[in-house]
């Protein structure tokens, strides 16, 4: 399976039942206030895991399961990881969009 090289995901700990390992943040150290450029992917035939492979802000690579993983958006960088746009910024779009969409015919 070919990864767009454009791919970059946010960290969404999965923390219910069953919850893969490594964990993210709390063994992996991974920061949630920013996205990670996936290197590469990797599913092992003795699991229906798939780990993603990234690079977190101490540049130490790491196989994530998709589990604890969200796409973000497509990116043209090659940078390994980026800040997050802060959350207002966030949130103003979203209702400038909703906003544009509710008034729509």
């Amino acid at each position: 399976m070919d990864i767009d090289p454009r791919l970059y995901v946010e960290i969404h700990p999965y923390d219910g039942p069953h919850s893969p390992h490594p964990h993210p943040i709390d063994e992996g150290h991974f920061d949630p206030d920013y996205v990670y450029k996936v290197l590469g992917m990797y599913n092992p035939s003795e699991t229906s895991e798939c780990y993603f492979v990234l690079s977190n802000t101490q540049r130490q690579i790491w196989f994530i399961p998709q589990r604890h993983l969200l796409a973000y958006r497509l990116i043209d960088s090659d940078e390994f990881f980026l800040p997050k746009p802060d959350a207002t910024a966030k949130n103003d779009i979203s209702r400038r969009f909703t906003s544009k969409s509710a008034s729509s015919p």
